[in-house]
């Protein structure tokens, strides 16, 4: 095999076949570290395990104002376009494009098939899939192409739930309903190839991003005025981002963002939400620059987590959030303690809600990720 080309000749936004995904460097390294983070936590309490350069109480939140001209919402639309580029060589009847939770399935192929006037097919209601309806899958006909943006909104995780995806699929996969392309979280396509099978379309999603990658995005994206703000490590005191001088100047990448990178396992929108909640300035006013307060030690479950709230937490990523309702209906327990798991989740930060569906909070999700991987529950494959 030949080299593979550094991170800083890698385009941004590159759309790859499902088998071409790989992980950022030392992304094992990451989670042996969360692993550690939780023990020392339980052993010596937070402040004891975490030394910073910089304390947060140092520290205050950005106004709004600014953090929206710094961190701005990400632009799918370059995404888009790596995924229109595939799909010009592509004549299977359905092609799924898929990404984890918080990290832009839906918008790409939203954007996608707005750019190439496609028609959007619309999701079912919680209702129309808790009784089994098949009404919503005879509103799909008579499309010669169509586009479904996000699919985990189209199945519930019980008998009659999952009819209706069932025949969807089945009329989609054999070519009698046109030509599709499907946006899909990660978990949900996971679980659908489990429980239906749908082998042999063919699957895309954004290739990963490595450290110097992110600090390309994040710098370009807050440089406005030639060179981008200094920002520094709470936890090292180093400098974050990397300007054109330093590069220059053959410098080594600072090891903070590749370290961002691994712990996000390379998802673009996972890292700009790291970025975005965890960006500080200094109290003192005679301060100008930028803190980067280090959120890896955040929003972590604790190992002992109970086998109700490890259930809701994988309940909530298969179907992309749900519903109070709708979440009492896919667990095998009662709708009072999948409520009160619920709660429990809620007052620790691990869930939030999100246009009415409760759903794994973007700093919360790697820690999500590797304690259901740890106890053999089914997890997508990026």
């Amino acid at each position: 095999m030949g080299e593979q080309p550094s991170s800083a000749d890698t385009p941004l936004w590159e759309v790859v076949e499902l088998d071409q995904f790989h992980t950022p460097e030392q992304t094992q390294a990451s989670q042996w570290r969360r692993s550690l983070r939780s023990a020392s936590k339980w052993l010596v309490g937070k402040s004891a395990a975490e030394q910073q350069v910089k304390e947060e109480s140092e520290l205050r939140a950005l106004p709004e104002v600014r953090l929206a001209h710094l961190v701005p919402p990400i632009d799918w639309s370059f995404a888009a376009k790596a995924l229109a580029q595939q799909l010009e060589s592509c004549e299977a009847p359905v092609i799924f494009f898929i990404t984890p939770p918080h990290s832009g399935h839906t918008s790409v192929v939203r954007q996608w098939a707005e750019e190439h006037h496609v028609a959007c097919l619309p999701p079912p209601t919680l209702n129309e899939l808790a009784k089994g309806g098949t009404e919503w899958v005879e509103r799909c006909i008579n499309q010669q192409k169509w586009a479904v943006p996000a699919l985990e909104r189209h199945f519930l995780r019980h008998t009659q739930g999952i009819q209706g995806i069932r025949e969807f699929l089945e009329r989609a996969l054999s070519g009698r309903l046109g030509q599709g392309v499907i946006g899909c979280d990660s978990w949900a396509y996971a679980y659908l190839q489990q429980v239906i099978g749908i082998d042999g379309a063919p699957v895309f999603t954004l290739q990963s991003m490595e450290g110097e990658q992110l600090s390309r995005y994040f710098a370009a994206m807050a440089t406005h005025e030639g060179q981008p703000p200094g920002v520094y490590s709470t936890r090292t005191g180093k400098q974050v981002l990397s300007d054109s001088a330093s590069k220059q100047n053959g410098k080594a990448p600072n090891k903070e963002l590749q370290r961002l990178a691994a712990h996000c396992r390379g998802h673009i929108g996972l890292a700009w939400h790291y970025w975005r909640e965890r960006l500080r300035e200094p109290k003192a006013e005679d301060e100008e620059a930028l803190w980067l307060v280090d959120a890896l030690a955040e929003a972590e479950l604790s190992a002992d987590t109970g086998d109700i709230a490890t259930l809701v937490l994988h309940a909530l990523l298969l179907h992309g959030g749900l519903d109070d309702h709708a979440l009492g209906d896919v667990l095998p327990f009662s709708h009072h303690e999948a409520l009160n798991a619920r709660l429990a989740l809620q007052r620790k930060g691990i869930i939030l809600s999100c246009e009415g569906r409760w759903q794994i909070t973007p700093l919360s999700y790697a820690s999500v990720r590797q304690l259901l991987a740890s106890r053999n529950y089914l997890v997508d494959p990026l």
